[in-house]
């Protein structure tokens, strides 16, 4: 929330604008730089009345020379921040270990300028693990890390670090691997059951190929894990696992494009599980358990914050689950990326409100419907009015925003989760109760409003309400759903030539019990991932796998049944099939 100071300072704003001699008068002061990892955090002293702020760099020798011409690399604007007392902006296109000069103006009368070098790249060259760098890392920027680099550097990683441990989860349709790091201290739990029985923080780092910040980030992250010293790293390490999954397309990656080899926009299949990559990760989730994940993007929309965020909204996402997800975001991202400088806003903030929606099929979605605290980051893409100096999003100075960016996001979901892994791991387990009893309208598409946060602000523009009609609410009392045996073993179709699956595979995948009966195969309710099994075999949901059977129970039962008596009332009403018109959406 906004302090006395800074409510003081926006009172001022609105009530009395600046004349042009008072702008002419204004002159920043008492600006301070801070070196982080990737980035700088630069504070000042606010002036009354001033709602923007430019911030400069120059390029400078050890004698404070200037060897290159200064740029405004930033625009600080209120929106950026909670606490408009402090103002703060993290400035991240830079190379890591040059030296700079830093100066904040309004319209171009500078402070006193601060004279720094910045934080080298992590890891001591000579220490070997420490040494390590990807080809990101040795280019700057100029181009991405190979899938033969990355797998040389995973290689390398897991044989040097006794705290990694690296899994292969599955293969690609072009057979590359899906590795996945597994991090703890002194070393990882051996199996996915010893992962599952303590608390576990999860990344998936690259589901567009063409979004490969995080990815970068990721890797980075891995070799910080795996050989730093440090009492934050250690604390965490000793107390959870984590888990980094770089790049679950890794298809997609190596030709550059959003979808995989098929061509397949894989946040859209993690319900459906059509295709190898969301199969496996599937798997994964369901062996692994992790208690909190986050899953990275980059977004286009270059007006938006510098790291737009999204929690888990389907309304059949337990509300403990949802809450807990939207704490990270509102009362520890927000809060701690203004103290740092980062812009962080929901997504779908600043003309984008369509996105951001409640499908089942998206990640962030899908982590809430099977209880885990799930967030999505989609880093800015281009630099756009408040970072000038980055040029287009395929510049090495977008690039190196972004990646730091996602990286200092990552981090500090960390830190939150040692922060409330107990709060956390409740919630997941109160979700999965709440989902066992079976209780409750199952709602097909819709979505948890997002309330604005009064402006300006970071929470200032969320995305659009979406409030589900009759025909996405199901109040019968349906205690589960009954397959018969084509559509239960029968071969799909809707996977790509080498990947044949049948329902029973994907139902496994997922982790739900299935009971055998005379008829074909009951799926019952009465179980933890509750809010996801209808919409994947419901004909009146937007995106079911097929038109199962439903079953009733006895009516009006006010106690959880056993699976033998569901199916023991007539199936009441007709089912309908939803529109194309329905069926379309954009974002994530």
């Amino acid at each position: 929330m906004v302090g006395a100071a800074g409510a003081a300072l926006l009172a001022s704003l609105v009530a009395t604008p600046p004349s042009v001699a008072q702008v002419q008068e204004a002159a920043v002061s008492g600006l301070e730089v801070e070196q982080e990892m990737g980035f700088a955090t630069l504070t000042w002293e606010p002036v009354p009345g001033i709602t923007e702020y430019q911030i400069e760099r120059t390029p400078v020798d050890e004698s404070n020379e200037p060897v290159g011409e200064p740029v405004i690399t930033g625009i600080w604007r209120p929106n950026r921040q909670v606490d408009q007392s402090v103002p703060a902006f993290a400035d991240a296109n830079f190379d890591p270990g040059d030296r700079f000069r830093w100066r904040v103006g309004i319209e171009g009368d500078f402070s006193e300028p601060v004279y720094d070098t910045t934080l080298p790249q992590w890891g001591d060259l000579d220490v070997p693990g420490e040494g390590l760098r990807t080809g990101w890392e040795q280019t700057f920027g100029e181009r991405f890390t190979t899938d033969v680099e990355e797998a040389e550097y995973t290689e390398e990683l897991d044989e040097l670090s006794d705290r990694v441990r690296v899994v292969e989860i599955g293969r690609t349709l072009q057979d590359r691997p899906i590795n996945m790091f597994v991090i703890g201290y002194p070393n990882p739990p051996e199996t996915a059951e010893g992962v599952a029985a303590g608390k576990t923080a999860l990344v998936n780092c690259n589901v567009h190929g063409n979004e490969p910040s995080s990815r970068e980030a990721c890797l980075i992250m891995a070799r910080q894990l795996a050989f730093g010293e440090d009492e934050r790293t250690l604390d965490l390490l000793s107390e959870a696992t984590i888990l980094l999954v770089p790049s679950i397309n890794a298809d997609g990656r190596a030709l550059n494009r959003r979808g995989n080899a098929t061509g397949q926009d894989l946040n859209r299949d993690f319900s459906l599980l059509r295709q190898p990559e969301t199969f496996a990760f599937t798997a994964m989730l369901r062996d692994y358990q992790p208690d909190a994940a986050f899953d990275g993007h980059e977004y286009g929309n270059n007006q938006a914050g510098d790291l737009p965020i999204l929690f888990s909204r389907h309304l059949n996402v337990p509300e403990v689950v949802h809450l807990q997800s939207k704490d990270l975001v509102e009362n520890w991202l927000y809060e701690r990326g203004s103290e740092d400088g980062w812009w962080f806003c929901p997504y779908g903030c600043e003309g984008g409100s369509t996105v951001g929606q409640s499908q089942e099929t998206i990640l962030r979605n899908t982590l809430g419907l099977k209880n885990i605290v799930g967030v999505l980051l989609e880093a800015r893409s281009s630099g756009g009015e408040t970072r000038p100096a980055d040029g287009g999003s395929q510049t090495p100075e977008a690039r190196k925003r972004k990646t730091y960016s996602a990286m200092y996001t990552f981090e500090q979901f960390f830190d939150y989760f040692h922060a409330n892994k107990e709060q956390i791991e409740a919630a997941g387990e109160q979700g999965r109760q709440e989902q066992a009893r079976n209780r409750g309208d199952i709602v097909f598409r819709g979505s948890y409003t997002v309330e604005p946060f009064p402006a300006p602000h970071p929470g200032e523009a969320p995305p659009n309400p979406e409030i589900p009609g009759p025909e996405q609410i199901l109040s019968a009392p349906v205690c589960g759903y009954l397959l018969t045996e084509e559509q239960y073993r029968g071969v799909r179709e809707d996977s790509p030539e080498g990947f044949a699956t049948t329902l029973e595979d994907r139902i496994e995948a997922h982790g739900w019990r299935v009971q055998e009966r005379a008829r074909g195969y009951m799926v019952p309710l009465t179980q933890e991932q509750r809010g996801l099994i209808p919409l994947l075999l419901d004909g009146q949901a937007a995106e079911p796998w097929t038109s199962a059977q439903r079953l009733y129970g006895p009516a009006n039962a006010r106690v959880t049944l056993p699976d033998s008596a569901c199916g023991k009332v007539t199936e009441p009403p007709s089912r309908r099939h939803p529109t194309t018109a329905e069926l379309s959406y954009a974002g994530d």
